[in-house]
């Protein structure tokens, strides 16, 4: 059912039921038939997701094209398909909602299907505007794929999300903004489910046969910690990077058996990070932060992102550096971290 909005394109504008129709209509064709507003600012990101859309059979919108569309009469149907949780504590007014994850790219749920129908409503030509948080999210790009499958005709990603419409509004989206856990505070007290038994507890030298550990029973002075999340396309991207920075820690006289590094999924279940660490090759231990406990504990930073903490002498563990986004090259991360290591130890 893709590639109905290419046919519009060729077509008369798209009819739209009940008062102010025809204004609406005319309204829409000359947003969406027009070139992105700003096209000399047009964002590096934005040649992916048109590449996405034109794959997928959708169009994107910027900034001010969802400013003006929203302001239409009748309003299009607006959808967020961040998690419930995120969207309770702030959304595009009007906007309903609709969890879209990773799970959903090869099938989709029946459940979440008819769902999706009963809030979009049966008016196929309606145009339909999706968002989730940012351009680096991938749930937006999947549900708009889903609609355009369904049958729905003006299926319409805005890629800039949520923290796009809040610096639309001037406002600072919440990962930009000061706070959260940093260098000098103890890292998240928590406990982890050992997925992999035999070759987890190995590695982390943990001494009893529970199911689940604490950090305090890790056998190691310092840890590597990563917080990543399947949607996240950064996240996807560092997977190499952080397994070749993993076999440089095993390889370094200075940091082997000093040093343990493990990751932690946000929001995912058991059997996701299980499934997640198989597909992707992942060559550390990961856990599960499944109710987001340790994420919301650091302030919920932007991913991906990864901390450097060191055993202190009362079992806790403190936090002696922070990377966020792309790690780059290795060896420079390498570095950083004896020289994290070094200033630690001096007195």
């Amino acid at each position: 059912m893709r590639g109905y909005l290419s046919l519009l394109m060729r077509g008369p504008a798209p009819r739209w039921r009940g008062p102010g129709a025809a204004l609406a209509a005319l309204l829409l064709s000359l947003i969406l038939f027009a070139p992105p507003a700003d096209a000399a600012k047009t964002p590096a990101w934005w040649a992916q997701v048109q590449a996405e859309a034109d794959q997928g059979g959708y169009r994107i919108i910027d900034d001010k094209q969802v400013k003006a569309l929203l302001a239409a009469k009748p309003s299009p149907v607006l959808l967020d398909v961040r998690p419930d949780y995120e969207y309770a504590q702030a959304h595009i007014p009007g906007a309903l909602n609709l969890e879209f994850h990773l799970g959903d790219r090869a099938t989709l749920d029946p459940a979440k299907a008819r769902r999706m129908a009963q809030l979009v409503g049966p008016d196929k030509n309606r145009p339909l505007i999706i968002y989730c948080r940012s351009f680096r999210c991938l749930r937006s790009g999947i549900a708009a794929r889903w609609a355009v499958d369904m049958g729905y005709k003006q299926v319409l990603r805005y890629p800039a999300g949520w923290h796009g419409w809040l610096a639309l509004q001037g406002q600072v989206a919440p990962d930009a903004q000061p706070g959260g856990l940093r260098a000098g505070d103890h890292f998240p007290s928590c406990r982890l489910v050992v997925l992999d038994k035999a070759s987890d507890r190995a590695y982390l030298g943990l001494k009893h046969t529970e199911p689940s550990f604490a950090l305090e029973d890790v056998d190691a002075d310092f840890l590597f910690v990563e917080l990543y999340n399947e949607l996240c396309y950064g996240c996807l991207k560092e997977v190499a990077s952080y397994n070749a920075l993993f076999e440089d820690i095993a390889n370094d006289p200075a940091l082997k058996g000093r040093m343990k590094m493990l990751g932690l999924g946000v929001g995912s279940l058991n059997r996701e990070v299980k499934r997640f660490r198989r597909e992707k090759n992942v060559l550390f231990p990961l856990f599960a932060d499944k109710g987001r406990e340790v994420f919301h504990c650091l302030g919920e930073p932007e991913l991906p992102v990864a901390y450097l903490i060191q055993r202190t002498g009362k079992g806790r563990w403190k936090i002696l550096s922070m990377l966020a986004g792309h790690i780059g090259d290795t060896k420079a991360v390498l570095a950083r971290i004896k020289a994290a290591l070094a200033a630690a130890a001096a007195p």
